[in-house]
């Protein structure tokens, strides 16, 4: 089990910042993990020391304070903050506005129009509207997320010639997309959130992984291939991953 070391602090440029230090064994270098705008975890040899992972932040520091700014911008960012009328929301890499109605005599229901997802709540006090709306909401993101990577594993699985054994649609808190050994497909249905070049970039990235099961260099190429904006598309997801997190997180 990797072992958690004390808080520390360091500045880099004009920024104070804790960090700390998760140390495992078998890892020949360090990982540097923004997990806020003031916090670093660093996963690092047993053998590094505090000085070694310091040397290595500074020589690191304009990544790092690049990341911490994209970061703070995202927290700022009002898209995907709320989910009361009026709010706005990610779908397919657009906002859309929240619409809540009351048709009396009918179900609930979600409706998409322009830009907006309307969602009509009959007879419901406002504890209950709280929790039906996430619940409806949740549901037609799943249920848009399931039809879409579908299709576009389908496509995209005869374009690069592999077939996945079986595709699963699953609520993640820290990974897009995996491929496991047998050849089984995860997305995350947060994607369904993404710009659909962001999807496919995600979608063939898996499917790559048929040919390819690690992150090497062939492995790139392959995706290449496929979608040659690959990296713009990946730091989308890094740049845009916490807005995407916010709403609807599990329970």
């Amino acid at each position: 089990m990797p072992n958690l070391i004390h808080m520390n602090t360091i500045m880099l440029k004009n920024y104070q910042l804790t960090y700390h230090v998760i140390n495992q064994k078998n890892r020949k270098s360090i990982q540097v993990r923004i997990r806020t705008n003031t916090h670093l975890e660093i996963t690092a040899p047993n053998n590094f020391s505090n000085a070694c992972i310091e040397k290595i932040l500074h020589e690191k520091c304009n990544w790092i304070i690049k990341q911490i700014l994209l970061l703070s911008s995202a927290v700022a960012n009002p898209i995907n903050k709320s989910l009361t009328h009026g709010a706005t929301v990610l779908y397919l890499g657009t906002a859309h506005t929240l619409v809540f109605t009351n048709n009396h005599g009918s179900s609930p229901t979600i409706d998409l129009k322009d830009n907006q997802i309307i969602l009509n709540i009959p007879f419901l006090n406002t504890v209950q509207t709280t929790s039906l709306v996430e619940s409806l909401l949740k549901q037609w993101y799943l249920d848009r997320a399931r039809t879409l990577l579908s299709a576009k594993t389908s496509l995209w699985s005869a374009k690069i010639d592999v077939q996945p054994k079986r595709i699963t649609i699953k609520d993640q808190k820290t990974r897009w997309g995996s491929c496991s050994s047998k050849g089984n497909i995860n997305y995350n249905w947060r994607l369904i959130m993404a710009p659909l070049e962001v999807i496919d970039y995600l979608v063939i990235h898996e499917l790559c992984h048929l040919y390819v099961p690690n992150h090497s260099a062939l492995f790139w190429q392959e995706v290449g291939k496929f979608t040659p904006n690959f990296k713009h598309h990946r730091t989308w997801l890094r740049t845009n991953g916490t807005i995407l997190m916010r709403i609807l997180q599990l329970k």
